[in-house]
């Protein structure tokens, strides 16, 4: 989802010269929660399309407007999706989420207050997140990883609308996307390990 996301917000930074946008390769449709990214970001207005077929997603940036997302299935969305909804115009509201605060983390409470300090208006309610993307003008900001590896990548793509950014206890990426630093990198993302 974080390179989706990325590829919605930002496009591809080191070699978009052409509005091609970013191509993620090896995405067959499946049952995995974390597929709904897709179809969310269409809703979202991103300019995404899907080859099923051939399992690949091609994404530019986009100009998107939030929505009302239930993540009662899709919960490990919930961080790419604050991030999103804090650079959509609009509101966001992600709904049915109250499991969400029993993961590695209280992930609803975690994302409101990173992207409190990153200037986004954004509420937390015992089951959902609100954010006022349209009121928010994203900044950068010294942030906490929370030792959560979703965290972690969900503020980076943040970092990479809002320049300035770091997180503390990035390291925590490694437990399911060791090449996260190495694909962002390749967006055009300015990633320096400390």
């Amino acid at each position: 989802s974080y390179l989706l996301a990325a590829g919605a917000l930002v496009g591809d930074r080191a070699a978009d010269q052409d509005g091609t946008g970013i191509t993620v390769e090896n995405l067959y449709p499946s049952a995995q929660g974390d597929s709904a990214i897709i179809r969310i970001l269409a809703e979202m207005g991103a300019d995404i399309v899907w080859n099923q077929e051939l399992g690949k997603v091609t994404v530019r940036k986009s100009d998107l407007h939030g929505i009302t997302v239930d993540v009662g299935k899709t919960p490990d969305l919930v961080p790419t999706l604050a991030v999103l909804g804090a650079c959509a115009s609009g509101e966001m509201r992600i709904t049915n989420a109250r499991h969400v605060r029993y993961k590695e983390t209280d992930r609803l409470h975690a994302m409101t207050v990173e992207l409190s300090k990153m200037g986004v208006a954004i509420s937390e309610t015992d089951d959902e997140l609100l954010i006022k993307g349209g009121e928010s003008e994203i900044r950068g900001a010294v942030l906490h990883g929370w030792d959560d590896h979703r965290i972690v990548m969900a503020l980076a793509v943040a970092g990479m609308v809002a320049g300035g950014t770091v997180i503390d206890g990035a390291e925590s990426v490694a437990v399911s996307y060791p090449g996260f630093v190495r694909d962002m990198t390749r967006l055009g993302a300015s990633i320096v390990e400390i």
